[in-house]
């Protein structure tokens, strides 16, 4: 018989939306029930594609990379929020590609879980924008749990 691997480190991945925190109040749960690190991982996706949906906030700020920098500060902002709001929890904030820089991480952190929220995405948002989640249930080396939003 195999025996269940115990995790140490549980990595949830959050654009801080309601989806992502019910991702977290599982591993809130995980963590505290195997005695594991929760490493919260934010990934600021600044490519062109996403920052398409900033264009009241384009035009307050002159230039792009004060538009960058503030997306970069909001992101550690609200990391340090969670933080604090998850005793004992780790807080990584990362640049690039979601899907690839989650994986990234949990190779790179030693994750044995993944835990993290799916946004229920059907008919076009899904072709034209895939599932962050199902490729990294896809492609992952190691457990991905997804908890879907209720509601």
């Amino acid at each position: 018989m195999v025996e269940p691997v115990r995790p140490t480190h549980i990595l949830v991945p959050t654009d801080f939306s309601p989806g992502a925190e019910a991702a977290l109040d599982w591993a809130r749960s995980l963590g505290a029930a195997f005695q594991a690190e929760v490493i919260l991982l934010h990934v600021a996706d600044l490519s062109i594609a996403a920052l398409a949906g900033f264009p009241s906030t384009l035009a307050m700020v002159p230039a792009a990379g004060e538009l960058l920098d503030r997306i970069r500060i909001e992101a550690d902002e609200e990391m340090a929020r969670l933080v604090v709001r998850t005793p004992g929890a780790r807080g990584v904030v990362r640049e690039g590609t979601p899907r690839s820089v989650i994986l990234d991480v949990a190779r790179e952190l030693g994750a044995q879980l993944i835990v993290m929220g799916t946004h229920g995405r059907t008919g076009l948002t899904h072709v034209f924008f895939g599932s962050v989640a199902e490729h990294v249930v896809r492609h992952s080396r190691v457990p991905v749990l997804t908890v879907r939003q209720q509601g």
